[in-house]
């Protein structure tokens, strides 16, 4: 009897591990092989599949060789922030495939083809990336579905012209409180040279907090800060786009973590004591936190407080860094394009003298708006999207094989001269004179994403990046310190990776 039981025993654990043997079997080498034979049968070009990592040590290690110096101050960055991409191009074509890790992915640069993925949100979805992701992004941005759709549903109305506009005095103010802090009228020679990324930093997580929360900025808004802070310098290690704890140590991922739950413990009590005082009758105080928990407190709308917590969550850190990101490449430009500097400060002057800026002259500034956008074209905060198909998915004249992702790589179409002209790599911004809500503009403009899914804080951060340029130029002029290494670099967001130091002379 007890051998007839050891036999069973011994039986049961030989299929278990057979069966766990078949599955891995799968996963890392059978059905990769498979994607890789449809995917060449339907004519792509791409790299072969190497088990487990595929083409990741590669792409890290082209991107570190890539970024390991400074490049002289230019605009043409495509090659550096993204030399995998660039070299696949050149062997292959712009439609070719590689793999990160055992996924298949297959790059689209075509903007017919990428418009329509993007209006496609059923099928084309956001890939489920792993738990160290939610500790950088979430909420609206990662959510999906009919999730996705009541959260922007809650939160348009936030972001309506109207709205952004009323947060233009308070942009106006923490800016000119910046610049007082600089001192320039008492340097000798009315001129100084100013680290700008911390600056920048705390300028817009102090507009973004009053915007979430209205009124002086409060402890755990300080303490918030503190918190993001070290989140940054963790996610500045990232050697890619890739948010998952494989590109970290593990006492990197212990530090994100722990930030991450100092910030929800933050959050949740600047919350819920917003709505304390909403429960004893405090009027409403117009702001984002506001819109949150009235749709939370209706029982009908399906919003949780743990939903709103998310969406504060992710405001203090994706809203804020990915805005900060562009004012500091949106002022590295208007140093090294001096030219394009005066025009819009002329513009500036012209609309509003030696008058703050207000918001009906903030939509006069034409020059200083394209200048923004062509920023925005040679350096995107986020140069690449990914999006996963579940089952054969038909895109043109393809039907693409399930279970691959597609790669639209937006840095690379910013510099196609197929797409833009041959004058892509020269800083034109009247190219953007009749703005980017036409046909053609929605389809190649990818800097606030394309279709459904389009940034829904695009209003606010144009609102916020004018008026901030706008209040800079009216005082000083931008030049680039001898001290300044031009070096784009993605981790995590486009970044100067040894700062910004510009010198500001005040302008008579």
């Amino acid at each position: 009897m007890g051998g007839a039981m050891a036999s069973i025993v011994i039986s049961v654990i030989v299929l278990v591990i057979l069966r766990y043997t078949i599955k891995l079997a799968n996963t890392y080498w059978f059905r990769p092989k498979r994607i890789e034979k449809r995917l060449r049968k339907l004519g792509f070009r791409g790299s072969q599949y190497r088990i487990i990592f595929g083409d990741a040590k590669d792409i890290g290690k082209m991107r570190a060789a890539s970024t390991s110096k400074p490049m002289e101050p230019s605009d043409k960055i495509a090659s550096r922030i993204l030399p995998y991409y660039h070299n696949m191009v050149q062997k292959h074509g712009k439609t070719f495939f590689f793999w990160f890790g055992t996924k298949a992915r297959l790059n689209i640069s075509d903007p017919v083809l990428v418009k329509d993925i993007l209006s496609r949100t059923d099928e084309f979805r956001k890939p489920n990336n792993d738990q160290m992701a939610r500790v950088l992004v979430g909420g609206l941005f990662s959510s999906e579905g009919k999730t996705w759709a009541q959260h922007k549903k809650i939160l348009n109305p936030a972001f309506h012209i109207d709205k952004t506009k009323n947060m233009v005095p308070s942009i106006v103010e923490n800016c000119s409180q910046m610049m007082n802090k600089w001192n320039i009228s008492g340097a000798s020679n009315k001129s100084v040279e100013v680290e700008m990324r911390p600056e920048i930093d705390a300028l817009i997580y102090e507009i973004m907090c009053k915007a979430l929360v209205a009124g002086p900025i409060s402890e755990e808004a300080k303490k918030i800060y503190q918190q993001r802070m070290i989140l940054n310098q963790q996610a500045a290690k990232l050697t890619t786009q890739e948010i998952n704890s494989r590109n970290l140590s593990t006492q990197e991922v212990k530090t994100m973590k722990a930030a991450h739950k100092e910030t929800e413990r933050l959050v949740k009590k600047l919350v819920t004591r917003r709505l304390e005082e909403m429960k004893q009758g405090a009027s409403n105080h117009g702001d984002i936190l506001s819109l949150l928990l009235e749709a939370f407190q209706d029982q009908t709308s399906g919003f949780s407080l743990d939903d709103v917590l998310e969406e504060c969550r992710t405001f203090h850190f994706l809203g804020v860094e990915s805005t900060a990101r562009s004012l500091i490449w949106v002022l590295y430009v208007l140093a090294n394009h001096p030219e394009w500097q005066e025009r819009a400060r002329e513009e500036v002057l012209q609309v509003f003298g030696d008058q703050k800026p207000n918001a009906e002259g903030i939509n006069q500034l034409k020059i200083v708006t394209t200048i923004v956008y062509e920023t925005l074209r040679f350096y995107p905060t986020n140069g690449i999207i990914h999006r996963s198909i579940s089952k054969d998915t038909k895109l043109g004249d393809m039907v693409l094989p399930a279970w691959i992702q597609v790669t639209i790589p937006i840095a690379l179409m910013n510099h196609d001269p197929d797409i833009w002209g041959e004058d892509v790599n020269e800083f034109k911004p009247e190219r953007f004179a009749q703005g980017i809500f036409n046909s053609k503009m929605q389809s190649i403009f990818l800097a606030f994403f394309s279709g459904p899914r389009r940034c829904t804080g695009q209003t606010m951060g144009m609102v916020l990046l004018t008026s901030v340029v706008a209040t800079l130029l009216q005082r000083f002029s931008l030049e680039l310190a001898p001290s300044y290494s031009h070096a784009p670099k993605y981790s995590f967001l486009l970044k100067p990776e040894h700062g910004l130091q510009l010198v500001l002379r005040q302008h008579i």
